[in-house]
């Protein structure tokens, strides 16, 4: 759902941002343009839901039409980023506010992927009814946002696919008896606000189809034991890659004691994404080539990619946040951005593992200041590692990283999401 400057902060937990911009009809601002995942109950992404904040800068561009706004949403996020950069393959949700939806031509964009959602408060009137009824003969599916038998317009059930209910907003009676009346009329079911494993499993019970919310952040959901020890085994190898002090030889040593783990990393550096003049054999020949830190770097993502039982996003927010700790200290002139680069991709250990963090850290030879930004957030790494968080809630008041202005923050967040998916793409492949 895209939302405008009504609330401070998203709701849930947007996992990418992109920018859109614009000079027409008095809209000269920049524009966040996020996503928010929508899970089925295997917890595989099934689809993004579009979130739209102006920038903080642009205060003083109002913007009071909500239907222009959407419109630029379309025009520069998903026309000139690409629903592909923004989604990869799965269907994406965009709000239309009424006053597109009774326009005379509601804009349609790619049918196939393109889901339209309905706000709460929209109520039927003849101008609506035609807009929804275009809209679905061109090939859309129809979402009701924050759905509520009690507020809503039941007259939209008739022409939607799938009803969105707002579990942190609604009674558990009230959300029963939409659950019954959607289901009655065979239509799909998406559950918001899933804030915990218990909601979850509750969202489960009720016959929800989709689920939406900050659940997936809690350690109670993959809840373990004790860290077995081959994944402690992994995370000391990544841990000791990002020593500076070793040199070449030790890190071929590292990197050589795991067979299976150096093919893929040599699987990885002769693909064609790094398109080399030549076959690249031993992984000294990969550090003369390719550079110790990016060998550095593309070890630890493969060694992270070996969590493979958990939850492809999961992986993918633990290296977007990699890559913008990283990213935000290079653009502040930070000499070693290692050490940044290690505490972001550490700070999702505790939702991989099931485990508090203090417990993981302790089996760790971690620096000092990475313990310190992982468990507080403390000292300059933590500052960089709460930009981050901040920035994926969308709680842009809480953006910032020493002196850099939020168009710089924003490209570092960009940057780290396309990075993530094409390392993903390439490393999965």
């Amino acid at each position: 759902m895209i939302q405008y400057d009504r609330r401070d902060e998203w709701r849930g937990q947007p996992e990418t941002v992109a920018t859109a911009t614009s000079d027409r009809n008095g809209l000269n601002s920049l524009a966040f343009v996020g996503r928010q995942a929508i899970y089925n109950s295997a917890l595989t992404v099934i689809a993004y839901e579009l979130l739209y904040r102006a920038l903080p800068e642009a205060a003083d561009a109002q913007i009071t039409d909500s239907r222009q706004a959407t419109l630029h949403v379309l025009a520069n996020a998903v026309l000139e980023i690409g629903l592909d950069r923004l989604a990869g393959g799965v269907p994406v949700h965009i709000n239309y506010p009424r006053e597109l939806l009774a326009s005379d031509e509601p804009p349609s964009l790619q049918p196939d992927r393109v889901v339209i959602e309905i706000l709460e408060d929209v109520r039927v009137d003849p101008k609506v009814l035609a807009g929804l009824r275009s809209l679905r003969g061109r090939g859309h599916r129809i979402a009701l946002d924050d759905f509520s038998l009690e507020r809503s317009d039941p007259a939209l059930l008739e022409l939607a696919d799938i009803v969105k209910v707002d579990l942190a907003r609604e009674s558990a009676s009230d959300v029963e008896r939409t659950v019954q009346e959607a289901k009655r009329r065979g239509l799909k079911l998406i559950a918001e606000n899933v804030r915990s494993v218990e909601d979850f499993e509750r969202a489960v019970e009720l016959g929800f189809d989709a689920f939406q919310g900050e659940f997936l952040q809690s350690t109670q959901v993959f809840k373990a034991q004790r860290l077995p020890a081959s994944r402690l085994a992994t995370l000391r190898l990544m841990v000791a890659l990002q020593n500076e002090d070793y040199s070449v030889e030790e890190i071929e040593r590292l990197v050589a004691q795991d067979v299976s783990f150096s093919y893929r990393v040599l699987r990885c550096i002769n693909s064609s994404y790094y398109n080399l003049p030549r076959r690249i054999e031993s992984i000294r020949q990969a550090i003369v080539i390719l550079g110790l830190e990016n060998l550095r770097q593309m070890c630890t993502v493969v060694a992270l990619l070996s969590f493979d039982e958990r939850p492809a996003s999961l992986l993918l927010n633990a290296m977007i946040r990699a890559r913008m700790c990283e990213q935000l200290a290079q653009l502040a002139g930070v000499q070693d951005s290692g050490p940044y680069f290690i505490t972001g991709l550490f700070s999702m250990l505790d939702t991989l593992l099931g485990m508090p963090v203090e417990e993981i850290v302790a089996d760790l030879p971690l620096a000092t200041p990475v313990v310190r930004a992982l468990i507080d957030e403390e000292g300059d790494l933590g500052l960089a590692l709460r930009c981050t968080r901040a920035y994926e809630r969308g709680a842009w008041n809480q953006v910032a990283y020493r002196k850099l202005p939020p168009d710089v923050i924003r490209a570092a967040y960009l940057d780290s999401v396309f990075w993530a998916e094409e390392t993903r793409a390439l490393l999965t492949a």
